[in-house]
Formats: C-alpha cells, structure tokens, sequence
C-alpha cells in the first residue's frame, strides 16, 4: 500500500480528492490580474499598510489636481479599502475650491476614476480662468509722491526768503509778522518798500489767507 502523501509541513494529505482543500480552496488563479491579487494577499506587508492608511490620511491638495491623484493612486495601491472609502477619503484631501465647485455639479460621479476625471477638469478650469485674468494697474506709488514731496521742500528752502511752516506757526503764535518776524503789523499790512520780497510776500499771504 502507498504511503499517505505529506505536505512541505510534514502534514497528512490523506486521500486525493482531499488535498484541494489542503492546499486552498476553489479553482488556482487562471489570469495575470487574479495571480497578481493571490500573490499580494499571500505576501502582504502589515507594516506597509498601516504606512499607507497613515499617508493618505495626512494627504491634501498642495499642487494641481493632477498631482494629487498621482499621490493618492500610489498609496491606494497598498490599501485594500472599498471604494466608497476611496472616494471619501480623496474628496476630504482636494483643495476646498475644487471640492466646493464638485460638489455643484448637477451628477456628482460615484466611480472612483471618475471622480479623479472631474477634479482634474475643474482644476484645470479654475488656473485657466486666473491666467486670463485681466490684470489690475498697479496703483501710483507712494514713494514717488513722497519723492516729489521732499524735492519740492527741498527746493524753497534754498530760497534765502522761504519761512518753514514751523517757523510761521512759532511768529504767528508770537504775534509777530509771519514773514519779517517784526511786530506791529501782520502780513496784510506788510511795508510794500521793502524792496526785493514784494513777490515772496504775495506768495506767502495766499498762503495763509488758505489756511484762515
């Protein structure tokens, strides 16, 4: 009598029409895809997994759309969730402005591939319409007007008949003549002699007769 056959375990087969349910059940994988799948499912990496669920749940939309898909197809590969997880998982990463405009859409996909379509497009959308944009004129610069300011100031002062705003302040509080510093009379009433300031004068009283 034959000996009963063992596995590689040194275990009892026992007879043929047992050793199918010894070695797995059903029909061996008969296609590359159904290989693919007993293979991984045999070797799986607990560690890996448990990696992956961590980075796709910290993954959010930094980049384009395009991008983002990429990463989150990477890391799909190693998860075994059902698709709706998928799905929720991935619209929670998307940046809010394309969630937002998804979420209007009058169909919302519920295919996982179809709902990456979709994001791509609006994404794609969205950068085009910022890129043709019209752009606004850039407002007048304040360090210019401060520049032209300062070289106007600059200016008077080097005239010898220039009084500061200061200055006019300080004789007008002391009740003298704002441009000769003299007392007994006001700017209006100013001796007209007085050879060489009678424009200056003119300009400096239009001055303060703006300020009364």
């Amino acid at each position: 009598m034959d000996p009963v056959p063992h596995d590689r375990q040194g275990r009892q087969l026992g007879p043929p029409h047992h050793w199918n349910h010894h070695q797995g059940q059903g029909k061996p994988p008969t296609t590359i895809p159904a290989l693919t799948a007993k293979f991984k499912e045999a070797f799986a990496n607990p560690d890996a997994k448990r990696a992956a669920a961590r980075k796709i749940a910290a993954l959010t939309q930094t980049t384009t759309t395009s991008e983002y898909v990429t990463k989150f197809c990477n890391l799909i590969a190693e998860l075994d969730w059902n698709k709706e997880a998928y799905i929720a998982q991935f619209t929670r990463g998307l940046h809010w402005k394309v969630k937002e405009l998804l979420s209007t859409k009058d169909n919302i996909p519920d295919k996982l591939e179809a709902i990456f379509a979709a994001s791509i497009k609006i994404d794609n959308t969205c950068w085009e319409n910022e890129e043709n944009r019209p752009k606004k004129a850039p407002a007048k610069s304040l360090v210019t007007m401060t520049t032209s300011t300062t070289t106007t100031r600059v200016q008077l002062s080097e005239d010898p008949n220039y009084v500061t705003p200061e200055e006019r302040d300080r004789r007008r509080a002391s009740g003298l003549c704002v441009k000769c510093s003299q007392k007994g009379h006001g700017i209006k009433t100013m001796p007209q002699q007085m050879e060489g300031h009678n424009q200056e004068v003119a300009k400096v009283a239009e001055d303060e007769l703006g300020k009364d």
